[in-house]
């Protein structure tokens, strides 16, 4: 897996399910926004990826240079990635139709079918295809020498003329015109220039395509002649995909444009005035790289026009081949400074390559190998300096990529280029690692950048190999495999980069096998090698298959993929994670990132379905087997790592099928109850033999020590280079309790060599008082307890606290009054966001004789607990001050007796160097805030190491501004604002002034008027300057909303608006503290006011006296009732409407303010409630005295927020399901035997959050998930048809491009093709959505 998005109680993406980013539109509407090798035989593959970098970004377009050097921005602005024709549009390639009208005035059509009754297809049913004709063999033209394409044939459609200036075509209001050659290339450059006689339509050059319009398959890229952007996309079986964003290219003075294709194998390369646009698995150039299902290597090249008229000049093409090409077979790093670290695999096809340096090694030297004695070569480094000897090349400290242009001159003078990205990451000092703050010293982190999900872990020819999803970044972003190997399974050498993102997709999670005896026939004798099974993320998830001969130094990929989406019952993109075992002579995979599938193959390379389970959701998945206590062989299926299912694996009529016991078929069994542990991974030993006879090694777990809630934000912070650490490897067993089976994780015996016997403190027997101090003299941060509490009959809590400092401790309690095992680390130290500081708990029982055992495995950044014999743990990350090394003894309510011995704990880092001096001050607090006059915050720094002195020096550049407080023993500042301004913060370390870090500290006057306290921000960056509150942002939704309901459903709302740009909304009846479903009145640029409902349709619409955009403040007054409100706008009033009908909110609400895509400020914000007089008479009160509202700064990681505690009645109404929904509990969990069809009538109460979702509270306390009962608003992107429930299209129903239409739920598959609810047996494509 790689970063998902979680739909079912573990983590799905990115895409993390695939990343899917979730951008409110306007009126509350969702807008989608949700090699290795040196012989290689790949794909190239393109990873769709949303988190942006905008370091490398702007890097990457600073180095697109033309044959002079000279840079253009190619910066993107993303757009929806819209399935395509020329400019990537069309809805789907459905091979009948009954329509009489597809196109819209913009040529677009909703589908391409070859079936029709319609008279007015624009022809596209009469296009000549060559699919038949006798086809020519690929050019014979010698390599490099260029050759002109003519001999067209033409789409019927539009105006097609081979004149002696170019070929001429007009295709206004035509949609997509071709002309068609018999020429076909694998490996070329192919070129045009279009030049558009209108600043309308789009031109492309299409390549490696089949010549046939009625299943088009193929590659194009073109330029639009109106937004100036590039595009590049491919047809496959008749549909369009994107392969990257729309991006901008600079517009020529005469509507010239060069668009230029280098393809090579899987790498292609577009190219518009000889500014690179697009190179697939060049994530440094395009971080939104779609990806794609598959690569064709060879077809024909043609030429397409979409509604414009152009003239296409110069249509040429060479030949490459090795005597003429720009491809490099292989780039070596050396530097004449400083150390090199390993080098890993090249490979020619592929853009990116990672080298280390030490960090002794400024600069860098290039060794290039071409493959053509023809190439050549030149480099530029971050500053766009070029180097033609490749020599001396400066580098600083982390990630630097290199542009390193490989080029060749055809025989016309055309520059062919291939243009590598080469990151050569300087390392820190070598003192610094594994000296870090937060550097856990028994367990297994990245060295430096981002880590996730462990893979392929797999023990071959005595050595345990790790791979592990990686990025050279402290966040998420392309996937990559990292590796490392091992012995012992906690001493770790770190090895060369094992597999890049490529043309189909960045390198999501899959396992590796070791395929003995050559199943797969990739091997040169029996005794096999390592075969990975990976997930591509692009267009879809699918896997690929690649193998080495080498114990995993270097990979081949097979050019073909061995398993599909596309190609699976289920037809669910999600479809990643692979873990493959053998079993009764045959392989088998499990894999899920939604549904769970299993499947069998023979060979590794040909996959077939054994079972699915819709009803199973997961990601990471693992099934294996275990000898339990018992003697029984029992299937444990591993959810991700969270929960796991107990059954058997047997064959059924045929079919290979998990079937879990009668205790795990409604439930799951709790695998780890802390936050951080997921994705759990076995590792593959050998077979695990045949049902006859079992051939069972031990089964040995790794997890990764993080969660998708907060993840991304741990490096950053805490100061540090890497983000990315693993639990402890764990044996897995089973014992049996009671009726059921119960899964055993217990830290593998390994660990056990790193306990300092020498300085162990051992109690035996010893009481445990409530105030008790054995451990007063303590002091240590990686060590690990084993004890077992026997506690007295009036004994409350047992357990520890452990990182003890002033004002901090992590306590691992066990609590004799609710039976439940908890780790609290709300008082650890650093508190990364909200999720983070919750409580993590379980149930268990006591042991028999009613003592409590507790082993605890601390580290210098993580506690792991373990209980009731290793049935129970819990793991969670911590971040405390490097002084809080106590301990304490917890026994609250009465005495205890008690076993316990602490161990201190060895490092595992072999190269670790021993350091007693400053290395580097360490910010665990932002390095820029934004404060009000009189508000206050604390900074706090850190020395690391952290066994050296932590004194601290604080200065500030001006201290009029603010009252400063220093807090020696908790490294801190505390800073309170005393007037406007920049307040500069510099820290010191004491002991070495040289060291210093600086806060920037923005002071604005808070005269903001309002009577509600503590507003509270739940998305976006508001802030108080003087009057205002303030508020902008780009294509988002930010709104704030007041802490509790308005204690009446009568009230007047009073506030004045500048408004600036974008849309403001003011939400002045909401049920929930998230908007979500609010009654709004939305004010934008023009003179409309809309009443609607947040995420919901329009109510009514008005006009103004006159649009507010003039810059000025305008006082808004809303009066509300029962069942109207009335608007006046700078006193006149604009709108006064009776609802027939209301939700139980409106009159139970809160109020709140938004904004979609604009800047906004607010002033006198007042909420005035009626009230009774002693004497019956009316008069207002405030909500409140609090005139200055304080303004949270939690960080909310969602925008959905607990409703309110205010306990109130529960009112049940009916309402009609409009999709098919699983009943769930108080907990978010399915209820698997219980499902409710479309159409049922329900009685729902009241919405109730659970796990950040929203549901409907049913009459027999169950729950039902909102979302497949109210309406969710979506924008259409293209013309789109409505459906029934069998695929067939309904007549008359064509809706238009831009028109709202409310949907219900989740995608549903007709056929094979996703479609929205939009109504009783109707549907709509989802492809159609924005």
């Amino acid at each position: 897996m790689s970063h998902k998005f979680n739909n079912y109680g573990l983590v799905t993406s990115l895409a993390a399910a695939t990343l899917l980013s979730l951008c409110l539109t306007s009126n509350g509407n969702v807008k989608a926004d949700t090699q290795s090798p040196v012989n290689i035989e790949q794909k190239n593959k393109s990873a769709e990826l949303i988190k942006q970098n905008s370091d490398i970004s702007a890097s990457a377009q600073q180095h697109n240079k033309n044959a002079n050097g000279k840079t253009e921005d190619t910066s993107t602005q993303s757009t929806s990635t819209d399935l395509q024709n020329t400019n990537g549009k069309t809805e789907d390639t459905s091979t009948q139709s009954t329509s009489t009208d597809l196109q819209n005035t913009n040529g677009k059509t909703e589908d391409t079918s070859t079936q029709s009754t319609s008279t007015d297809l624009q022809n596209t049913n009469t296009q000549k295809s060559f699919k038949n004709q006798s086809q020519e063999p690929e050019s014979s033209t010698k390599a490099g020498e260029v050759k002109t394409l003519k001999d067209f044939t033409f789409s019927q459609n539009g105006k097609w003329s081979e004149q002696k200036d170019g070929i001429h075509s007009d295709a206004r209001g035509q949609g997509d015109s071709f002309a068609y050659t018999k020429v076909k290339g694998d490996n070329f450059m192919y070129s045009a220039d279009v030049v558009f006689q209108t600043n309308q339509g789009a031109a492309a050059i299409t390549f490696r395509g089949n010549n046939d319009p009625n299943n088009k398959d193929g590659y194009a890229v073109n330029v639009d002649a109106s937004s100036h952007k590039a595009k590049f996309w491919r047809w496959h079986d008749n549909k369009d995909y994107q392969l990257i964003d729309e991006r901008d290219v600079k517009q020529t003075a005469d509507n010239t444009y060069n668009l230029k294709v280098v393809a090579n194998g899987h790498w292609l390369e577009y190219f518009v005035n000889d500014v690179l646009v697009a190179s697939n698995g060049d994530y440094t150039l395009q971080k939104g790289d779609k990806g794609q299902p598959s690569v064709t290597n060879n077809g024909y090249f043609g030429l397409l026009n979409w509604n414009s008229n152009v003239i296409f000049k110069n249509v040429k093409y060479t030949k490459l081949d090795q005597s003429f090409t720009p491809l490099v077979s292989d780039i070596t790093v050396t530097s004449d400074k400083g150390k090199v670290e390993e080098k890993g695999q090249f490979s020619p096809e592929q853009p990116i390559y990672i080298q280390y340096v030490d960090n002794d090694a400024s600069t860098v030297n290039l060794k290039v190998k071409t493959d053509s004695p023809k190439a050549k070569v030149v480099a530029y480094d971050l500053n766009n300096n070029a180097y033609t000897d490749l020599k001396n090349i400066p580098v600083q400290v982390g990630a630097n990529y290199l542009t390193v242009v490989s080029e060749v001159t055809a025989s016309d003078g055309t520059k062919v280029e291939s243009v590598y990205r080469i990151n050569v990451h300087r390392l820190h000092p070598n003192e610094n690692y594994y000296n870090e703050l937060y550097r856990d010293q028994y367990h297994f982190s990245v060295k430096e950048g981002w880590s996730n999900d462990p893979n392929g872990l797999v023990y071959f020819n005595g050595k345990y190999h790790m791979f592990y999803q990686f990025y050279d970044d402290t966040i998420w972003g392309p996937m990559h495999w990292a590796h490392a190997t091992s012995k012992d399974l906690i001493h770790w050498k770190n090895e060369p980069i094992a597999l890049y993102p490529d043309a189909n997709g960045a390198m999501f999670s899959g396992s590796i096998v070791v395929d003995k005896g050559n199943t797969s026939g990739l091997f040169d004798n029996d005794k096999g090698g390592l075969v990975a099974l990976v997930t591509t993320d692009g267009n879809g998830q699918r896997i690929e298959l690649a193998y080495s001969r080498d114990e995993g130094k270097t990979w081949n990929k097979l050019p073909n993929l061995v398993a599909d989406w596309q190609k699976d019952p289920l037809q669910v993109q999600d479809f990643r994670d692979p873990k493959v075992f053998r079993w009764n002579d045959k392989w088998f995979m499990v894999l899920a990132g939604g549904p769970l599938r299993i499947y069998s193959s023979t060979n590794l390379q040909n996959w077939q379905v054994e079972s699915e389970y819709s009803n199973i959701n997961t990601e990471c998945p693992d099934l294996y087997p275990i000898r339990a206590n018992d003697g029984q062989l029992k299937w444990v299926l591993s959810r991700g790592g969270r929960f796991y299912k107990i059954g058997d694996f047997k064959e059924i009529n045929g079919k290979w099928s998990f079937i879990p016991d009668e205790a795990y078929k409604d439930q799951d069994g709790i695998m780890n109850f802390g936050k951080d542990s997921y994705a759990a991974m076995t590792y593959y030993q050998h077979s695990f033999g045949t049902e006859k006879d079992p051939t069972l090694p031990d089964i040995i777990e790794e997890n990764w020590m993080n969660n998708w809630d907060y993840c991304n934000l741990v490096g950053n912070t805490v100061g540090q280079s890497f983000n990315g650490t693993y639990n402890l490897n764990l044996k897995v067993g089973l014992v049996k309790d009671g009726d059921k089976y119960l899964l055993t994780q217990t830290p593998i015996k390994a660990y056990e060599a790193l306990r300092d016997n020498a300085h162990k403190v051992e109690y035996k027997d010893v009481t445990v008082t409530p105030n008790n101090d054995l451990f007063k003299n303590f002091k240590g941060d990686s060590y690990e307890i084993v004890s077992t509490f026997r506690p007295s009959k009036s004994t409350t809590k047992v357990g520890f606290n452990v990182r003890v400092g002033k004002g901090q401790a992590t306590k691992v309690i066990y609590d004799l009054t609710t039976n439940k095992i908890y780790i609290d680390r709300s008082k650890s130290g650093v508190q990364i966001n909200n999720k983070f500081s919750e409580l993590n708990e379980q149930p268990v029982t006591r042991n028999a004789d009613g003592s409590i055992s507790l082993h605890l495995y601390v580290d210098r950044a993580s506690v792991e607990a373990f209980t009731k014999g290793d049935t129970v743990l819990g793991a969670n990350q911590i971040f405390p001050a490097p002084q809080s090394l106590g301990l304490q003894v917890v026994s609250e309510g009465g005495d205890s007796k008690a076993d316990i011995t602490l161990y201190p704990m060895k490092s595992v880092w072999t190269d670790k160097q021993k350091v007693n001096k400053p290395l580097e001050i360490v910010q665990v607090s932002p390095k820029e805030v934004r404060l009000n006059v009189g508000d206050s915050t604390t900074l706090t720094a850190y020395v690391m190491p952290g066994n050296v002195s932590q004194a601290l020096d604080w200065s500030v550049n001006d201290e009029s501004l603010a009252s400063i407080t220093k807090d020696p023993e908790s490294n801190s500042l505390k800073i309170v604002a005393k007037k406007t301004g920049t307040l500069t913060v510099t820290v010191k370390s004491h002991e070495d002034p040289s060291l210093s870090k600086t806060y920037k500290i923005t002071i604005l006057k808070n005269n903001f008027k309002t009577n509600i306290k503590n507003l509270k921000p739940l998305s976006g960056d508001w802030y108080i300057n003087d009057k205002d509150l303030h508020d902008e942002n780009v294509s988002s939704n930010d709104y704030i909303m007041s802490p509790t309901k308005i204690p009446s459903s009568e009230y007047d709302i009073n506030l004045d608006v500048k408004y600036q740009k974008g849309l403001v909304n003011i939400f002045f009846a909401s049920a929930n503290e998230d908007p979500n479903g609010a009654y709004s009145l939305q004010l934008g640029g023009d003179k409309t006011l809309r009443l609607f409902r947040f995420y919901g349709d329009t109510i009514t619409t008005t006009d103004l006296p006159a649009a507010l955009n003039d810059g000025k403040l305008h006082h808004v007054a809303i009066h509300k009732t029962q069942k109207t409100v009335k608007v006046t706008v700078d006193g006149k009033t604009v709108m006064d409407y009776t609802f027939n009908k209301v939700d139980p909110g409106f009159n139970d609400a809160y109020i709140g303010l938004g904004l979609w895509d604009g800047t906004v400020d607010f002033q006198n914000l007042y909420v005035k409630t009626p009230t009774k007089n002693s004497d019956n008479s009316s008069s207002s009160i405030d909500i409140n005295d609090q005139g200055i509202p304080s303004i949270s700064t939690d960080d909310n990681s969602s925008i959905i927020k607990k409703a309110s505690e205010n306990i109130q009645p529960i009112v049940f109404k009916t309402k009609i399901l409009m999709h098919n929904a699983f009943v769930y509990n108080d907990t978010g969990k399915h209820i698997v035997k219980i499902i409710l069809k479309a159409g049922s009538v329900l009685k729902v109460g009241k919405i109730k959050f659970i796990n950040n979702k929203r549901y409907y509270q049913l009459d027999n306390d169950k729950y039902i998930k909102a979302a497949n009962i109210d309406a969710f608003v979506r924008r259409l992107r293209r013309n789109a048809f409505v459906y029934n429930h069998i695929g067939k299209h309904i007549k008359n129903s064509l809706i238009r491009k831009g028109k709202k239409v409310k949907t219900y739920g989740s995608p549903v598959v007709i056929k094979g093709i996703k479609y929205y609810i939009v109504g009783n047996n109707r549907y709509i494509k989802a492809v159609n959505f924005m």
